[in-house]
């Protein structure tokens, strides 16, 4: 970049049309913004996020300029006489009617939303709407504050800035502002599962509250759940599921139970796994966690490398299954595992062509193509000339 400088300045300084303090300028302004596109949001935490902001009160009429410097203990904090003294003052739906932010350019902003020009929208957005992160946690009657946040939020994830999304939602206690900030979260973490970056989800995942009215996040979790699973991160998933387990409705917690104790038992930790199994009761065949319940069992006897009897209650799980249960995949991915090390190739890549047929959008027909490309291919023989 710096070769790049040298040559626009010496190609500015040899313009007929331009002075040197014009073409300083102009390197100077090249340089600001080559930066600038580069930057990352903790830098523009840094640059932007402690920067007071001027709302203006309208009490009967009589308007005057706040300049709010900080949230603290349920108050907005007001600095007076140029930095001299503060003032606190209570939130309140009156009081939120009274005051109006309003972010310069807003009409340009939205101009460049509607053209999809997501990058030049956020060059205006982020002065202004960076220092309203630490406003947060003001009730949602405060419209001025909370709708620009999510709009931030909106085209940054529109816009392909997820990681920046996720910076910003990182500074937000989402248990203390309304379930639509979850929501952005919930999104985020379904890119990242889409993208395979499941250490980023899992970091989003982790901020998520998941009881009261935040419920809805639950489903959220055992999707994200779901694919550490087929990609083996027991050790990632576990905390998950140790979290979901005392909110879940009672109808849910068997499965959750089941699930906690096959990721412990795949991860090697077979005797607080054995813990929890030993506290299930088998469901009747009718059951629909019948199926579930075998795979957990077959499960223990694959890591005990049984595979044998794996594969026998496996299979009995699997013929009292539907097709439409969400273990199904996992447990054809078990089963044709357990005839692969029986040295069963046919067998193991029919059960694993059928998860890619039936389950293509199932994290374990991944998985299941993986492990067909590394079956032995089978023997070529030639038959001899009559």
């Amino acid at each position: 970049m710096i070769l790049s400088v040298i040559k626009l300045a010496s190609l500015l300084n040899h313009s007929p049309r331009m002075n040197k303090k014009t073409a300083l300028s102009f390197c100077c302004l090249f340089i600001w913004s080559t930066f600038a596109t580069g930057q990352t949001a903790a830098e523009y935490w840094k640059l932007y996020g402690d920067k007071p902001i001027i709302v203006q009160q309208n009490n009967g009429g009589s308007k005057q300029n706040l300049k709010f410097i900080k949230f603290e203990n349920g108050m907005l904090v007001a600095e007076l006489d140029g930095g001299a003294a503060e003032v606190s003052l209570p939130v309140n739906d009156t009081m939120a009617a009274t005051l109006s932010y309003r972010i310069p350019k807003m009409k340009l902003i939205r101009g460049f939303i509607q053209q999809e020009n997501y990058q030049e929208a956020l060059k205006l957005m982020r002065p202004e709407i960076y220092p309203l992160i630490k406003f947060h946690e003001v009730p949602e009657s405060f419209r001025k504050i909370h709708d620009p946040l999510r709009m931030l939020l909106r085209v940054l994830v529109s816009g392909g800035e997820y990681d920046e999304a996720g910076y910003i939602l990182s500074k937000i206690q989402l248990n203390k502002v309304d379930i639509r900030y979850s929501r952005f979260a919930a999104n985020l973490i379904d890119l990242y599962i889409e993208m395979q970056q499941l250490d980023k989800a899992t970091e989003i995942a982790n901020s998520l509250p998941i009881d009261d009215i935040y419920a809805e996040n639950i489903t959220k979790l055992v999707d994200l759940a779901d694919s550490l699973r087929a990609a083996s991160q027991y050790k990632t998933v576990i905390p998950i599921y140790e979290a979901i387990l005392p909110v879940v409705p009672e109808e849910s917690q068997l499965s959750m139970k089941m699930w906690l104790a096959y990721c412990l038992t795949l991860d090697g930790q077979e005797e607080k796994g054995t813990r929890i199994f030993n506290e299930l009761e088998e469901p009747e065949p009718g059951n629909r966690y019948f199926s579930l319940y075998k795979l957990l069992e077959g499960s223990r006897l694959y890591r005990a490398d049984q595979y044998g009897r794996a594969l026998d209650i496996l299979t009995r799980g699997f013929v009292r299954a539907r097709t439409s249960y969400d273990w199904i995949p996992e447990m054809l991915f078990l089963i044709g595992d357990c005839y692969a090390k029986a040295d069963d190739n046919s067998a193991a890549g029919n059960v694993w062509e059928e998860i890619a047929t039936l389950y293509p959008s199932s994290p374990w027909a991944e998985r299941a193509q993986e492990s067909l490309e590394k079956l032995p291919k089978p023997s070529q023989q030639t038959e001899e000339p009559s």
